[in-house]
């Protein structure tokens, strides 16, 4: 982790640990193998000549102890233990009910355990080894993450109900009229908004900044301003004149499963891919 990070406090952050507590390992480490791994310097610590051959073995050694692990599960005649998933949004949304019952009926040792957290979250978990796959939007941007794609959903820009009249009729430049409710910079959904804005000129008036559909949708019924949504998530609440949709130009994102890519091979991932698989092939 520090040679990937190439700093101990990062590290020790990924890690959950002191930095001293790195620090002493490392030195236990270089005092084992008699060789020196670091160099430290004023922008942190970089691998030396010796450090970057045996990390290729370390890294080697990982994948042969994975691979070990993988096997083991091939040979048991059920799936077992606890399995972490990562969910970016509601539960109804992702399908996880249905995901839930197959799982269950199919491996009934096997016990799911979901936490929820933002799709960058998602891969940042990943690797550090909190999460065993998550629900994720949007691009990935990890070269240690693997993806299956589920479907590619429809987004709308949803606003108060009071603003129909000046708000369906709206132009794409014209968007920039309307107060905007904003998610963070490293949302998929941020993303999205950033290329539409880009695309017309939009230079839009932030109000405020939420993490969360449910706060948002909340916000937007109370008259606070704009802001992107899953069409699925807003089309019964359109019907039942909570809020009102603008449809003018079509956007999508697309919803993927993530799991470590050194973990494709996994018994335990390779099924939860496959089922979910045919959770949203149905």
């Amino acid at each position: 982790m520090v040679a990937e990070e190439g700093h101990l406090t990062r590290a020790a952050k990924r890690l959950h640990a002191s930095q001293p507590a790195i620090s002493a390992h490392i030195k236990a480490l270089e005092d084992e193998l008699g060789v020196s791994l670091f160099q430290r310097t004023p922008k942190g610590m970089t691998l030396t000549a010796d450090g970057i051959r045996l990390k290729e073995h370390a890294d080697q050694a990982l994948a042969i102890v994975d691979e070990m692990v993988s096997q083991a599960g091939k040979l048991r005649e059920t799936l077992n233990g606890e399995l972490r998933i990562g969910i970016n949004t509601g539960a109804d949304s992702l399908r996880v009910p249905e995901l839930f019952s197959l799982m269950k009926t199919r491996h009934p040792k096997l016990h799911m355990h979901l936490l929820h957290c933002m799709s960058g979250e998602v891969l940042n978990k990943l690797e550090e080894g909190g999460l065993d796959a998550g629900f994720m939007y949007g691009e990935n941007s990890s070269e240690k993450i693997v993806t299956a794609e589920l479907k590619n959903l429809g987004l709308v820009i949803a606003g108060p109900v009071a603003w129909r009249d000046r708000l369906t009729v709206a132009s794409p430049p014209e968007l920039d009229r309307f107060p905007w409710i904003m998610t963070p910079a490293d949302c998929p959904f941020h993303n999205v908004a950033s290329l539409l804005f880009k695309r017309h000129g939009i230079l839009p008036a932030q109000v405020v900044l939420v993490d969360q559909e449910t706060t948002i949708k909340s916000m937007i019924k109370a008259g606070t301003g704009i802001s992107l949504l899953l069409e699925q998530d807003v089309r019964q609440e359109e019907r039942d004149g909570n809020l009102v949709i603008w449809k003018k130009e079509p956007l999508s994102l697309t919803l993927s499963i993530a799991c470590l890519k050194r973990r494709k091979d996994d018994p335990v991932l390779r099924t939860l891919f496959s089922v979910l698989s045919e959770v949203w092939a149905a």
